[in-house]
């Protein structure tokens, strides 16, 4: 696979008339990634895909102060055994506007209302570039698909919520301002009324297709059948089912909770197939905590896509699982400053 130092960034291949880049004229960038989210801040040199020297440690959430000063910390470790770093890139877990580096907003992260690229840049001493951590996965996986840098790319992460991410000509989409790819909130059933105890609109693929979501399914299931084995798991826990037991539930072949992947993976087809059908993407890719059993739906929600899908745009896109795992919020947000924080080419440099 090619590097980031190999190609445009390590994502964009450059067709007729379009320019390839090469930073610092061939020189190598010492690229920083950090992955910001609710539990941890991990922070790593990010060599193309590879994690050269990382730290991580729990994240701060007393106050946006305390978790600045817990951001800057990890990167010093890191710059210790790295040197200084040519640009930063940074993932969290918020709406961020784009051309500011301003977080917008952030539901699990003390940091609304902070201009969070100005900030870490004046602490950490270098360009840095933030997105929201689900555009940073999406980048990730366009580095690591098979045959990759993959240019049309759409990433699902089902996890407490649903996020997306999508890279058209090997470049994150963002939308006017930076907060566009909210694809966990798109309507796939407008006639569901229940959110299943999440914060989204009733009938939306957060509400139907992320971990919260499924657990309230399966405490609603558990109510409704009182003799299953999902009720017994539910006695346990004052009446809820965690999405844990739901999964080792279908994982032992529990028909009940088999019911509830067939379900999940339904759903998710659907909105699958809405994002093939709007973007031609070449891969779609399940990434998030809840992918990791993605065995139990994955191949229900490509019938569901494919049943549902153009199906000229559907013989054209690979579905899978993300590869990434747990490196991948770092070695996206590199990727991303490696792509976003290109130096300024020369005159001669653009007419090449």
């Amino acid at each position: 696979m090619n590097s980031l130092r190999q190609s445009a960034g390590g994502l964009a291949h450059c067709g007729p008339g379009r320019e390839e880049w090469t930073p610092h004229g061939g020189a190598e960038l010492n690229v920083l990634g950090i992955d910001v989210g609710g539990t941890k801040v991990a922070v790593a040199q990010v060599d193309g895909v590879a994690v050269v020297e990382s730290v991580e440690h729990p994240t701060e959430l007393s106050s946006s102060e305390a978790l600045l000063d817990g951001i800057e910390g990890a990167v010093a470790e890191v710059t210790a055994k790295s040197g200084p770093p040519d640009a930063i890139g940074v993932g969290v877990p918020s709406q961020v506007d784009h051309a500011s580096g301003r977080v917008i907003a952030s539901v699990n992260i003390p940091l609304a209302g902070i201009p969070l690229r100005e900030e870490l840049g004046r602490r950490l001493g270098a360009p840095v570039v933030v997105d929201n951590d689900a555009n940073v996965a999406g980048l990730c996986e366009a580095l690591l698909v098979p045959d990759g840098p993959a240019r049309h790319l759409v990433m699902l992460t089902l996890g407490t919520g649903v996020g997306g991410g999508i890279v058209i000509d090997g470049r994150v989409f963002r939308g006017a301002t930076g907060l566009g790819a909210e694809l966990g909130h798109i309507t796939i059933d407008a006639r569901e009324t229940d959110p299943f105890g999440t914060r989204a609109q009733p009938g939306t693929l957060e509400a139907l297709c992320s971990g919260t979501a499924l657990e309230g399914q399966a405490s609603r299931m558990a109510a409704e059948r009182p003799g299953s084995k999902l009720a017994g798991a539910a006695a346990g826990n004052g009446g809820r089912v965690t999405g844990r037991q739901a999964v080792a539930l279908a994982g032992e072949g529990d028909a009940d909770a088999l019911e509830l992947m067939d379900t999940l993976g339904r759903h998710l087809g659907i909105g699958i197939a809405n994002v093939v059908n709007a973007f031609e993407p070449e891969h779609v890719v399940i990434g998030g905590g809840l992918s990791r059993a993605g065995d139990l739906f994955i191949d229900r929600a490509r019938r569901e896509a494919e049943a549902r899908a153009l199906p000229a745009l559907f013989a054209n896109v690979t579905i899978s699982l993300a590869r990434g795992g747990a490196e991948a919020g770092v070695i996206g947000a590199g990727a991303l400053a490696a792509q976003e924080l290109q130096p300024e080419k020369t005159t001669a440099e653009r007419a090449i």
